[in-house]
């Protein structure tokens, strides 16, 4: 699998460095879920691998270009990112905060090419959200919303995808079909996802590999298939101690139960 996105000795946090020396490597067509106690740094790593917070020190190579020699907006068409709160103005419609994510591709003045239209609507499709696309986003509700701002996240179109706590606002059908459309998207077009998340079964039903984060640094890099459910239930204890892992006979996925005491 080739590389397609590369960390090398990351450190990054606000007035002091908050993450130290994470360094991992990803592929095209994987889906990533970064898993760890609440405030481990989960947030801060996503944060730090899209610059919006102060990088001490590290590289951040996509496709094997720096990040760090990059104008904004070459940035913006290698990472996009769906953080965990979005602020959204009352008047701004549907259609024209997914049509933000195009913002890389503008022409003079900000201008938008007639194709993105197209890209628009078939993205509102897979999301099932064509008929939201005139609605005022104040008017919608929280797992609307959520579902809109990840069309701007795919309409984006980048190789590199983050996502943080993409799920908190949807209900059970929106979680999985979420999940399907973002594991489709990698797949079909060689993208990478990496995914903060706070259920570790969710993760291990729906990401490749899990990226486990203890005191602000990296504890493992785990692929659970490969590792086994022995392996993946003692890496996956140094974060949650009184996890317990069983397979589920119906279709091999890995189930948490709390370790009886």
């Amino acid at each position: 699998m080739d590389t397609l996105f590369e960390v090398q000795n990351l450190s990054a946090g606000y007035d002091t460095p908050l993450l130290r020396d994470i360094s991992f490597s990803a592929g095209a067509g994987e889906l990533i879920g970064i898993l760890g106690r609440n405030g481990c740094g989960k947030t801060t790593l996503l944060r730090g691998l899209s610059g919006s917070i102060r990088r001490f020190s590290g590289r951040i190579l996509v496709s094997g270009k720096d990040l760090n020699t990059m104008k904004l907006r070459q940035q913006a068409a290698c990472i996009s990112v769906l953080p965990q709160h979005t602020e959204v103005m009352e008047g701004i419609s549907a259609r024209q905060l997914m049509a933000m994510g195009r913002y890389p591709y503008a022409g003079p003045l900000g201008s938008i090419p007639r194709k993105d239209e197209a890209i628009l609507q078939k993205t509102a499709a897979l999301l099932g959200i064509q008929t939201l696309l005139d609605t005022d986003c104040a008017m919608l509700s929280q797992g609307q919303r959520q579902l809109v701002l990840l069309g701007r996240l795919l309409v984006q179109d980048t190789p590199v995808l983050l996502l943080d706590e993409p799920n908190a606002a949807l209900d059970y059908d929106n979680t999985f079909a979420m999940f399907r459309i973002l594991r489709d998207v990698v797949k079909s077009q060689n993208k990478t996802a990496i995914l903060v998340l706070h259920d570790p079964e969710l993760a291990l039903a729906h990401c490749q590999r899990l990226l486990l984060i203890k005191d602000g640094r990296l504890c493992r890099d785990l692929l659970p298939a490969q590792a086994g459910i022995h392996a993946s239930q003692e890496a996956l204890r140094q974060i949650y101690p009184h996890i317990t892992l069983r397979e589920d006979p119906y279709d091999g996925h890995f189930r948490c139960y709390p370790q009886t005491r």
